[in-house]
Protein backbone atom coordinates (compact mmCIF):
# COMPACT_ATOMS: atom_id res chain seq x y z
CA UNK A 1 0.00 0.00 0.00
CA UNK A 2 1.41 3.40 -0.76
CA UNK A 3 2.00 6.02 1.53
CA UNK A 4 2.25 9.63 0.59
CA UNK A 5 3.52 12.85 2.78
CA UNK A 6 0.57 14.67 2.03
CA UNK A 7 1.42 16.92 5.66
CA UNK A 8 4.82 18.44 5.37
CA UNK A 9 6.40 19.99 8.34
CA UNK A 10 4.47 23.21 9.25
CA UNK A 11 3.66 25.79 12.50
CA UNK A 12 -0.09 25.63 13.46
CA UNK A 13 -0.86 28.28 15.07
CA UNK A 14 -5.19 28.64 14.16
CA UNK A 15 -7.12 25.48 15.14
CA UNK A 16 -10.85 25.56 14.81
CA UNK A 17 -12.58 22.70 16.44
CA UNK A 18 -15.77 21.07 15.10
CA UNK A 19 -17.32 18.76 17.92
CA UNK A 20 -20.45 18.31 19.63
CA UNK A 21 -21.11 15.36 22.37
CA UNK A 22 -19.12 14.38 25.49
CA UNK A 23 -17.19 12.55 23.63
CA UNK A 24 -15.90 15.43 22.13
CA UNK A 25 -14.85 16.96 25.19
CA UNK A 26 -11.90 16.00 26.08
CA UNK A 27 -10.37 16.66 22.68
CA UNK A 28 -11.07 19.70 23.04
CA UNK A 29 -10.06 20.38 26.50
CA UNK A 30 -6.87 18.60 25.59
CA UNK A 31 -6.25 21.32 22.89
CA UNK A 32 -7.18 24.13 25.45
CA UNK A 33 -4.52 23.40 27.87
CA UNK A 34 -1.72 22.79 24.94
CA UNK A 35 -0.64 25.47 22.27
CA UNK A 36 -3.07 24.24 20.40
CA UNK A 37 -6.45 26.13 22.03
CA UNK A 38 -9.04 26.44 19.81
CA UNK A 39 -9.40 30.08 18.15
CA UNK A 40 -13.22 28.97 17.57
CA UNK A 41 -15.56 26.22 18.49
CA UNK A 42 -18.22 25.25 16.12
CA UNK A 43 -21.22 23.16 17.43
CA UNK A 44 -24.34 21.77 16.83
CA UNK A 45 -27.59 24.20 17.84
CA UNK A 46 -29.02 23.90 21.31
CA UNK A 47 -31.73 21.37 21.10
CA UNK A 48 -34.95 21.25 23.66
CA UNK A 49 -34.42 18.28 26.11
CA UNK A 50 -36.75 16.56 28.81
CA UNK A 51 -40.29 16.90 29.95
CA UNK A 52 -40.24 20.94 29.83
CA UNK A 53 -37.97 20.28 26.43
CA UNK A 54 -35.79 23.39 27.53
CA UNK A 55 -33.14 24.25 24.97
CA UNK A 56 -29.82 22.74 26.33
CA UNK A 57 -26.62 23.36 25.40
CA UNK A 58 -24.32 20.94 23.53
CA UNK A 59 -21.04 19.44 26.00
CA UNK A 60 -18.75 20.84 23.74
CA UNK A 61 -20.26 24.45 23.95
CA UNK A 62 -20.47 24.54 27.97
CA UNK A 63 -16.89 23.49 27.70
CA UNK A 64 -16.14 26.50 25.17
CA UNK A 65 -17.81 29.25 27.01
CA UNK A 66 -16.29 27.76 30.62
CA UNK A 67 -12.93 28.17 28.45
CA UNK A 68 -12.92 31.49 26.99
CA UNK A 69 -13.08 29.99 23.50
CA UNK A 70 -15.57 31.65 20.82
CA UNK A 71 -18.81 29.50 19.81
CA UNK A 72 -20.67 29.32 16.43
CA UNK A 73 -23.95 26.77 16.06
CA UNK A 74 -24.86 26.63 12.53
CA UNK A 75 -27.60 25.18 11.73
CA UNK A 76 -25.58 24.48 7.97
CA UNK A 77 -21.97 24.81 8.73
CA UNK A 78 -21.96 24.95 4.70
CA UNK A 79 -23.81 28.37 4.24
CA UNK A 80 -21.58 31.11 2.93
CA UNK A 81 -21.89 33.66 6.20
CA UNK A 82 -20.28 30.41 7.65
CA UNK A 83 -17.91 29.88 5.90
CA UNK A 84 -16.74 33.53 5.46
CA UNK A 85 -16.81 33.34 9.84
CA UNK A 86 -14.35 30.36 9.80
CA UNK A 87 -11.94 32.00 6.50
CA UNK A 88 -11.54 35.19 8.38
CA UNK A 89 -9.52 33.49 11.46
CA UNK A 90 -7.23 31.63 8.43
CA UNK A 91 -7.14 28.22 10.10
CA UNK A 92 -4.13 26.18 9.56
CA UNK A 93 -5.95 22.74 10.13
CA UNK A 94 -10.04 21.88 11.34
CA UNK A 95 -10.30 19.14 13.58
CA UNK A 96 -13.87 17.62 14.24
CA UNK A 97 -14.18 15.18 16.67
CA UNK A 98 -18.12 13.52 17.08
CA UNK A 99 -19.04 17.03 14.93
CA UNK A 100 -22.46 15.07 13.62
CA UNK A 101 -22.67 16.75 10.30
CA UNK A 102 -21.24 16.90 6.68
CA UNK A 103 -18.40 19.06 5.46
CA UNK A 104 -18.44 20.74 1.96
CA UNK A 105 -15.49 20.83 -0.14
CA UNK A 106 -15.36 24.56 0.51
CA UNK A 107 -14.58 23.64 4.21
CA UNK A 108 -12.54 21.00 3.68
CA UNK A 109 -10.43 23.26 1.68
CA UNK A 110 -9.80 26.09 3.43
CA UNK A 111 -7.37 25.30 5.63
CA UNK A 112 -3.85 24.86 4.40
CA UNK A 113 -3.54 21.30 6.51
CA UNK A 114 -7.28 20.56 5.86
CA UNK A 115 -10.01 18.82 7.78
CA UNK A 116 -8.80 16.03 10.30
CA UNK A 117 -11.31 13.60 12.25
CA UNK A 118 -10.73 11.44 15.23
CA UNK A 119 -12.65 8.00 14.99
CA UNK A 120 -12.71 5.49 17.60
CA UNK A 121 -12.29 2.64 15.33
CA UNK A 122 -9.48 0.89 13.55
CA UNK A 123 -10.78 2.14 9.77
CA UNK A 124 -11.56 1.23 7.51
CA UNK A 125 -13.84 -0.75 10.13
CA UNK A 126 -16.99 0.23 11.64
CA UNK A 127 -17.81 3.25 9.63
CA UNK A 128 -20.60 5.46 10.34
CA UNK A 129 -22.49 6.88 13.16
CA UNK A 130 -21.97 4.15 15.90
CA UNK A 131 -18.64 2.36 15.90
CA UNK A 132 -18.19 2.79 19.95
CA UNK A 133 -21.50 0.82 20.32
CA UNK A 134 -20.95 -1.79 17.78
CA UNK A 135 -17.41 -2.31 19.11
CA UNK A 136 -19.48 -3.58 22.38
CA UNK A 137 -22.32 -5.96 19.96
CA UNK A 138 -19.47 -7.85 18.28
CA UNK A 139 -17.53 -8.42 21.98
CA UNK A 140 -14.20 -7.58 20.58
CA UNK A 141 -11.31 -7.89 22.66
CA UNK A 142 -9.40 -4.96 20.95
CA UNK A 143 -10.30 -1.87 18.86
CA UNK A 144 -8.34 1.65 18.35
CA UNK A 145 -8.35 5.07 17.19
CA UNK A 146 -7.95 6.59 13.95
CA UNK A 147 -7.45 9.98 12.86
CA UNK A 148 -8.23 10.94 9.32
CA UNK A 149 -8.24 13.02 6.71
CA UNK A 150 -11.68 14.11 5.61
CA UNK A 151 -12.65 13.53 2.15
CA UNK A 152 -16.39 13.77 0.26
CA UNK A 153 -16.99 10.17 1.18
CA UNK A 154 -17.96 8.92 4.74
CA UNK A 155 -15.36 7.90 6.79
CA UNK A 156 -12.90 7.16 4.24
CA UNK A 157 -10.00 9.41 3.94
CA UNK A 158 -5.89 8.55 4.39
CA UNK A 159 -5.53 7.53 7.39
CA UNK A 160 -2.83 9.83 9.44
CA UNK A 161 -2.57 8.11 13.16
CA UNK A 162 -3.86 5.12 14.34
CA UNK A 163 -3.37 3.26 17.83
CA UNK A 164 -4.93 0.28 18.75
CA UNK A 165 -6.60 -0.26 22.31
CA UNK A 166 -7.38 -3.71 24.06
CA UNK A 167 -10.82 -4.14 25.81
CA UNK A 168 -11.82 -6.03 28.43
CA UNK A 169 -14.67 -8.35 28.25
CA UNK A 170 -16.84 -6.46 31.40
CA UNK A 171 -16.67 -3.13 29.81
CA UNK A 172 -19.51 -1.51 29.05
CA UNK A 173 -20.41 1.20 26.29
CA UNK A 174 -19.88 4.38 28.87
CA UNK A 175 -16.76 3.03 30.45
CA UNK A 176 -15.73 2.52 27.09
CA UNK A 177 -16.45 5.62 25.58
CA UNK A 178 -14.79 7.65 28.33
CA UNK A 179 -12.15 5.85 27.93
CA UNK A 180 -12.02 6.51 24.18
CA UNK A 181 -12.20 9.64 24.22
CA UNK A 182 -9.31 10.56 26.54
CA UNK A 183 -7.03 7.93 24.78
CA UNK A 184 -8.38 10.09 21.54
CA UNK A 185 -7.55 13.21 23.37
CA UNK A 186 -3.68 11.80 23.22
CA UNK A 187 -3.59 10.82 20.07
CA UNK A 188 -4.80 14.40 18.61
CA UNK A 189 -1.75 16.17 20.55
CA UNK A 190 0.67 13.67 19.83
CA UNK A 191 -0.80 14.13 15.74
CA UNK A 192 -0.19 17.51 15.96
CA UNK A 193 3.21 17.55 17.42
CA UNK A 194 3.61 14.95 14.72
CA UNK A 195 3.17 17.29 11.82
CA UNK A 196 5.59 20.50 13.30
CA UNK A 197 8.42 18.15 14.22
CA UNK A 198 8.51 16.09 10.78
CA UNK A 199 5.38 16.07 8.89
CA UNK A 200 3.23 13.33 8.64
CA UNK A 201 2.53 9.96 6.14
CA UNK A 202 -1.27 8.93 5.04
CA UNK A 203 -2.62 5.05 4.46
CA UNK A 204 -4.65 5.06 2.52
CA UNK A 205 -7.87 2.80 3.34
CA UNK A 206 -8.48 -0.13 1.83
CA UNK A 207 -12.18 0.34 0.75
CA UNK A 208 -13.10 -3.26 0.23
CA UNK A 209 -12.39 -4.08 3.91
CA UNK A 210 -15.19 -1.50 4.78
CA UNK A 211 -17.76 -2.30 7.61
CA UNK A 212 -20.52 0.55 8.60
CA UNK A 213 -22.31 0.68 11.28
CA UNK A 214 -25.95 3.39 11.70
CA UNK A 215 -27.51 4.77 14.01
CA UNK A 216 -29.16 2.95 17.00
CA UNK A 217 -33.15 3.43 17.01
CA UNK A 218 -35.49 2.67 19.49
CA UNK A 219 -36.78 -1.04 18.19
CA UNK A 220 -32.60 -1.62 18.53
CA UNK A 221 -33.00 -1.53 22.10
CA UNK A 222 -35.14 -4.19 23.01
CA UNK A 223 -33.83 -7.69 23.85
CA UNK A 224 -35.03 -10.57 22.36
CA UNK A 225 -34.59 -13.70 24.51
CA UNK A 226 -34.52 -15.66 21.76
CA UNK A 227 -31.39 -14.33 20.25
CA UNK A 228 -28.14 -15.85 20.54
CA UNK A 229 -26.83 -15.46 24.11
CA UNK A 230 -23.89 -13.51 22.70
CA UNK A 231 -25.39 -11.27 20.57
CA UNK A 232 -27.91 -10.08 23.86
CA UNK A 233 -24.47 -10.14 25.80
CA UNK A 234 -23.17 -7.97 23.14
CA UNK A 235 -26.20 -5.48 23.23
CA UNK A 236 -26.48 -4.89 26.84
CA UNK A 237 -23.08 -3.66 26.89
CA UNK A 238 -23.44 -1.81 23.82
CA UNK A 239 -26.15 0.39 25.15
CA UNK A 240 -25.32 0.39 28.90
CA UNK A 241 -25.59 2.76 30.34
CA UNK A 242 -27.46 4.85 28.08
CA UNK A 243 -29.63 4.30 26.43
CA UNK A 244 -29.70 1.04 28.00
CA UNK A 245 -31.05 -2.60 26.66
CA UNK A 246 -34.86 -3.57 27.39
CA UNK A 247 -37.04 -5.98 28.54
CA UNK A 248 -40.82 -6.32 29.84
CA UNK A 249 -41.60 -7.31 33.46
CA UNK A 250 -45.25 -6.96 34.64
CA UNK A 251 -46.04 -4.43 32.07
CA UNK A 252 -42.57 -2.23 32.54
CA UNK A 253 -39.43 -1.90 30.98
CA UNK A 254 -36.72 -3.50 32.85
CA UNK A 255 -33.31 -2.37 31.69
CA UNK A 256 -30.61 -4.80 31.96
CA UNK A 257 -26.98 -2.86 32.17
CA UNK A 258 -24.80 -5.49 33.30
CA UNK A 259 -24.37 -9.12 32.52
CA UNK A 260 -22.10 -11.82 31.77
CA UNK A 261 -22.17 -15.82 30.87
CA UNK A 262 -23.06 -17.86 33.49
CA UNK A 263 -23.41 -21.52 31.34
CA UNK A 264 -23.99 -22.64 27.91
CA UNK A 265 -26.42 -25.06 29.27
CA UNK A 266 -29.84 -24.96 27.07
CA UNK A 267 -33.46 -24.38 27.96
CA UNK A 268 -36.43 -24.66 26.06
CA UNK A 269 -38.48 -21.77 27.48
CA UNK A 270 -36.18 -18.55 26.40
CA UNK A 271 -36.44 -15.45 28.75
CA UNK A 272 -37.29 -17.58 31.92
CA UNK A 273 -35.96 -16.77 35.41
CA UNK A 274 -33.63 -19.70 36.00
CA UNK A 275 -32.29 -19.19 39.20
CA UNK A 276 -31.96 -15.94 41.57
CA UNK A 277 -28.70 -16.04 43.35
CA UNK A 278 -28.16 -14.47 46.62
CA UNK A 279 -25.70 -10.59 46.73
CA UNK A 280 -25.48 -11.56 43.24
CA UNK A 281 -28.20 -11.37 40.29
CA UNK A 282 -31.05 -13.59 38.55
CA UNK A 283 -29.84 -16.05 35.96
CA UNK A 284 -32.06 -15.73 32.40
CA UNK A 285 -32.44 -18.37 29.80
CA UNK A 286 -31.12 -17.51 26.22
CA UNK A 287 -30.71 -19.22 23.15
CA UNK A 288 -27.60 -20.85 23.37
CA UNK A 289 -26.97 -20.58 27.14
CA UNK A 290 -27.97 -19.27 30.54
CA UNK A 291 -27.04 -15.18 31.26
CA UNK A 292 -26.66 -14.05 34.48
CA UNK A 293 -27.80 -10.44 35.15
CA UNK A 294 -25.94 -8.43 37.85
CA UNK A 295 -27.47 -4.81 37.11
CA UNK A 296 -30.65 -3.14 36.07
CA UNK A 297 -32.88 -0.18 36.27
CA UNK A 298 -36.93 -0.08 36.35
CA UNK A 299 -39.14 1.89 34.63
CA UNK A 300 -38.96 5.31 36.58
CA UNK A 301 -35.99 4.06 39.05
CA UNK A 302 -32.34 4.43 39.40
CA UNK A 303 -29.57 2.02 38.70
CA UNK A 304 -29.47 -0.68 41.14
CA UNK A 305 -27.90 -3.97 41.49
CA UNK A 306 -29.97 -6.83 40.56
CA UNK A 307 -29.89 -8.33 44.04
CA UNK A 308 -31.31 -4.93 44.93
CA UNK A 309 -34.30 -5.42 42.28
CA UNK A 310 -34.78 -9.14 42.97
CA UNK A 311 -35.49 -7.54 47.26
CA UNK A 312 -38.08 -5.06 46.59
CA UNK A 313 -39.45 -6.86 43.07
CA UNK A 314 -39.43 -10.72 44.40
CA UNK A 315 -38.23 -12.45 41.19
CA UNK A 316 -39.81 -15.60 40.77
CA UNK A 317 -38.30 -18.42 39.35
CA UNK A 318 -39.65 -19.74 36.04
CA UNK A 319 -41.61 -16.07 35.37
CA UNK A 320 -40.88 -15.57 31.59
CA UNK A 321 -39.04 -11.74 30.76
CA UNK A 322 -39.98 -10.19 27.32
Amino acid sequence: MTMAKIFKKANIKNVVFLGTPDFAVPSFERLCTSKYKPVLVVTQPDKPKGRKKQLQATPVKISALENGVPVLQPPNINSEDVLEEIRLLSPDIIITVAYGGYLGKKLRKMAPLGCINLHPSLLPKYRGASPLQSTMFDNLDQSGISIFKIVAAMDAGPILLQKKFPIKKETIFTEYSEMMSHRGADLLIELLESIEQEGLEAIPQDHEQATFTRKIEKEDLLINWKDDIVDNLGKIRGLSYIPGAKTVRNGKWLKILRASVHSNKQHQDLGKIIDVIKNVGFVVSCNGGELLVTEVQAEGKKVMSAHAYNLGNKLGIGEILG
